[in-house]
């Protein structure tokens, strides 16, 4: 079990009582029964709830215009992840090898790594099909970009919010523009410390 995890184990032992209300030790018939229940108590993990699992992302018509430079970006189109059960506890976090470790006592740390087929002409974006000269860079909340299959980004989990936003936004490559109706799959894997 991991940092943070509460455990309890309860043993719970039932005898069947005589007519007279007293429990008959050392003797078994047919008034009585016996019981071992056993089970564990585990403090609840942040998950994602499922309403948010699956989702499909429209990023408006992208005129050609808008995209005639290197680097050139489209609207960023909020995405949201809304997470369930995170409970006040305990969680660090170090971010990437050799970072400095941060812990909370009443935070819990969740962590996100991101998964999709990287452009060929900027690794950093995700490739789409369909069109080309552009690729989709991810960022979070404070559009810091998110990297693809990179080490996870951590954060800290306050109490009550449930609501994770991060942005897709259209992004200009080397490779020249191909107009036509695109798409991209995109994995988000979240951990929780």
């Amino acid at each position: 079990m991991g940092p943070g995890t509460t455990t309890a184990l309860l043993f719970l032992l039932l005898a069947g009582t005589t007519a007279s209300g007293r429990a008959d030790e050392g003797s078994v018939d047919d008034r009585q029964a016996l019981l071992q229940v056993s089970g564990a108590l585990m403090e609840s993990a942040c998950h994602l709830d499922m309403s948010s699992a699956y989702q499909e992302v429209w990023l408006g018509e992208l005129g050609t215009a808008s995209l005639q430079r290197l680097g050139d970006q489209g609207t960023p189109v909020a995405v949201h992840l809304r997470l369930s059960g995170c409970l006040r506890t305990q969680g660090g976090s170090r971010e990437g090898p050799g970072g400095s470790l941060v812990w909370s006592t009443i935070e819990p740390v969740m962590g996100l790594r991101l998964t999709a087929v990287a452009d060929s002409a900027n690794p950093q974006l995700v490739k789409v099909s369909g069109a080309g000269g552009f690729g989709l860079r991810v960022t979070d909340q404070r559009k810091r970009h998110i990297r693809l299959a990179g080490p996870r980004h951590s954060w800290f989990v306050s109490p009550g919010s449930d609501l994770l936003t991060y942005y897709v936004i259209p992004e200009r490559t080397a490779e020249p523009l191909v107009p036509g109706h695109f798409h991209a799959s995109l994995n988000f894997h979240l951990s929780y410390d």
